[in-house]
């Protein structure tokens, strides 16, 4: 089955919010960002940024809107009744979902191929050997 075909389901810890992922997971990143870390409780979250054409999303998600480093606004999207992160939504990248790959079956992602905003990720935050890192986020491509 190539990424094309695939289908992957995912939900909160309660299963209020169901999501949907058609085409395969994107790039899995680790985001060290002291945001993430404090919805995480401490460590780095996991995440995929996929095109939003390619999610189904059912059940009310809770928002929590902050100014992002790039000057935009960065909406953190959880479920009310659990807690559990979903995802976010960048407004910078208003077409993408930033997806927490922890709502899917934990053989669903891939190990992390990046990790971002390492500049402020603590000694103790574990990053996998030879993936590249960044002290911030890379930077887009032309």
């Amino acid at each position: 089955m190539s990424d094309e075909d695939q289908i992957q389901q995912g939900q909160c810890l309660c299963g209020a919010v169901q999501v949907t992922l058609s085409g395969g997971m994107g790039l899995t990143m680790q985001c060290h960002c002291s945001e993430c870390q404090t919805v995480m409780g401490g460590g780095p979250a996991y995440i995929t940024m996929v095109d939003r054409s390619a999610v189904t999303m059912s059940g009310e998600v809770g928002r929590y809107t902050v100014k992002g480093n790039s000057g935009g606004d960065v909406t953190r999207c959880f479920c009310p009744v659990c807690g559990t992160p979903t995802h976010s939504e960048l407004e910078k990248y208003p077409d993408k979902y930033v997806l927490k790959v922890g709502i899917f079956a934990p053989q669903s992602a891939a190990a992390p191929a990046i990790a971002i905003w390492t500049g402020s990720a603590p000694d103790w935050h574990p990053i996998p050997e030879g993936i590249p890192c960044f002290v911030q986020r890379p930077v887009p491509r032309a």
